[in-house]
């Protein structure tokens, strides 16, 4: 578990290590293409969440809600992830090891700053998909691990790769 955490400490310097250099040295709303017609390096701030939702309420509603659900849901996955590693599949440790990092990232982002740095556009051709950062490519990944370990977890590993249930078998033989 000790490396797990490690891990989470590394993405989330990572998350925010990328965000203090685009700040630093990307204009607001410059575009540098990266991958021609798929990914553009543009820097912009949101002020929600996903597709900017809530991001045009007061800032005095806005910052409380939305640093402490972030709040709660980093507290909540970390609590849980202690709690249970020894029962979860090895998808759905990633999928923790992924989320939380992200969230944590983005969370930092809304109490320091009070909006989140994005700055990876993705687009085909010209169709505009979603601005976001490494946090969203975290949790985006996790939820990936996520599925698969929910779809198809204890299929996904032979007998002796299974993490061990810290429940008794039990039996339901009738009399």
């Amino acid at each position: 578990m000790k490396l797990a955490f490690g891990i989470i400490v590394i993405l989330t310097l990572i998350d925010q290590g990328s965000k203090i250099w685009v700040r630093e040295n990307v204009g607001m709303h410059e575009i540098t293409p990266l991958l021609t017609n798929f990914l553009d390096l543009t820097f912009v701030e949101n002020r929600g969440v996903s597709f900017s939702f809530l991001a045009d309420l007061p800032d005095i509603i806005r910052l409380p809600l939305l640093i402490g659900i972030s709040l709660i849901a980093v507290v909540w996955m970390i609590y849980y992830l202690v709690r249970h590693w020894n029962d979860l599949d090895s998808y759905m440790r990633f999928a923790f090891i992924c989320i939380i990092p992200g969230a944590l990232g983005n969370l930092i982002d809304r109490a320091l700053l009070g909006a989140v740095t994005d700055f990876l556009h993705f687009r085909w051709y010209e169709n505009s998909f979603f601005v976001n950062n490494l946090a969203d490519c975290f949790i985006s990944a996790g939820v990936v691990f996520f599925i698969l370990s929910t779809l198809w977890g204890d299929k996904l590993f032979s007998k002796e790769e299974r993490p061990v249930s810290s429940e008794a078998p039990s039996s339901n033989k009738e009399a």
